[in-house]
């Protein structure tokens, strides 16, 4: 199935929530086969949701237009039917909701929300599923009071608008006697695939015998490691390792970005960020080809000496063999936020090329957590730098950028303070 829409690999955060009426550049009606291009953009304390028929040129506004939407963390639009607004609240329950373009071709709520009663550190599609998870301590603890130490899946059913959850240990996981959390939610062929990264080793497991002293840090930074699921129980996982790359996430604050993507054919692409300061493995990818579940031992691009140093942070999969890669701006990772850098990597070729056209670097504050692709091209929000009493270069723009030739244009302008995500809908 090919892939039109970009999840999010654990987002940056994005602000979200108030007023608006209709936007008068949306048709009464929406071509079914045509769909709906959805901007998420916000100023202030207030957010919107816009609807256009145009990306690659043209100008938006937030004044009296729009949906009214609540504040949201994290949007992702699913098998282009619905757009889930998530919630992150810290380790406080977050009331989220969904949208669809009703019979008139018009954005519209959802009539269930939900609430994700824990944190979520990352999630993904899988099915007719959004699935969120989040390391943390499980109900269990031992003779002396220590916690066993787990995750928990939030499991969103998109078509029925229900809501379940899962709690697993992951007590000495990889057999190394670590505990763990997990990154990025991969469906392939009816099967769950999630980057295992570990974390340290836990009281309750020193307690157990699997390790000797308890650490924050894990001992395995230069491996990369795979379990794959077969449904929404997760028991009895398979577990891939490889020592060609360091864990595969990138990281910001507390959440765990995606790093593994699934292209059109069902290749799975395994990214590392390398973002562990104490890994000797650069920045890289391997690969696990399609009908296999097996890294391919033939397969290793090295990214970061492609980059000249740079770190990777985020990747989508575009169409074809082509991948956007949102890099470091330098080639530090402990600067945290600092990646201000777009790139195409083509897997077939094993080529990388920096994208041109975009903004000065200086005046990027941000890219949008939630680009969209189609036929080729990518739609990357940017947001400029503002400060207090400065005015920002540019209004927030969406960018459009060719793989092919790895060039920017510049496409719609939203007056607004941020654009956050960008997406498309079809009516059921």
């Amino acid at each position: 199935m090919k892939k039109n829409v970009f999840l999010s690999l654990m987002a940056a955060t994005v602000f979200f929530a108030a007023s608006c009426d209709k936007n008068n550049d949306v048709p009464d009606k929406v071509d079914e086969e045509k769909g709906s291009y959805i901007i998420a953009a916000s100023s202030g304390e207030a957010s919107y949701l816009l609807q256009t028929g145009e990306l690659k040129s043209g100008e938006l506004t937030i004044v009296n237009s729009g949906l009214e939407t609540e504040t949201g963390t994290a949007w992702l639009f699913h098998d282009r039917k619905y757009l889930y607004r998530l919630v992150y609240n810290q380790g406080n329950a977050g009331t989220g909701s969904s949208y669809i373009l009703n019979a008139d071709g018009k954005l519209s709520e959802r009539g269930v929300k939900f609430e994700i009663t824990n944190r979520f550190t990352t999630y993904g599609s899988y099915g007719k599923y959004i699935v969120t998870a989040a390391a943390g301590a499980t109900d269990r603890k031992d003779a002396a009071g220590n916690v066993q130490q787990g995750v928990t899946f939030t499991i969103l059913d998109t078509e029925a608008e229900t809501l379940t959850t899962k709690t697993i240990s992951t007590e000495n996981f990889l057999g190394t006697g670590e505990y763990t959390t997990f990154s990025g939610i991969v469906d392939v062929n009816g099967k769950l695939f999630t980057a295992v990264c570990p974390i340290g080793v836990s009281a309750y497991g020193v307690a157990q015998g699997v390790a000797e002293a308890a650490t924050t840090t894990t001992a395995y930074p230069d491996s990369v490691w795979v379990a794959i699921y077969s449904n929404t129980n997760f028991e009895n996982p398979k577990i891939l390792r490889d020592d060609r790359l360091s864990y595969a996430s990138s990281r910001y604050r507390s959440q765990y970005y995606s790093n593994i993507v699934t292209d059109d054919r069902n290749n799975i692409y395994v990214f590392s960020s390398s973002y562990d300061s104490r890994t000797t493995k650069k920045s890289g990818v391997i690969r696990i080809k399609a009908g296999t579940e097996e890294f391919d031992r033939d397969y290793y691009f090295d990214i970061q000496t492609a980059a000249g140093g740079n770190h990777l942070f985020k990747v989508w999969y575009v169409s074809d063999d082509y991948f956007l890669l949102q890099m470091y701006t330098s080639e530090s990772v402990s600067a945290m936020g600092d990646t201000k850098k777009l790139a195409v990597f083509n897997a077939s070729s094993r080529t990388f090329n920096w994208v041109t056209g975009l903004p000065a670097i200086d005046n990027i504050g941000s890219f949008g957590s939630t680009p969209y692709a189609e036929d080729g091209i990518v739609y990357m929000p940017i947001v400029a730098v503002s400060a207090d009493g400065v005015e920002p270069a540019f209004q927030p723009t969406v960018y459009a950028i060719d793989v092919k030739t790895a060039v920017a244009t510049k496409g719609i302008t939203v007056t607004c303070n941020s654009i956050g995500a960008v997406g498309k809908l079809i009516m059921p």
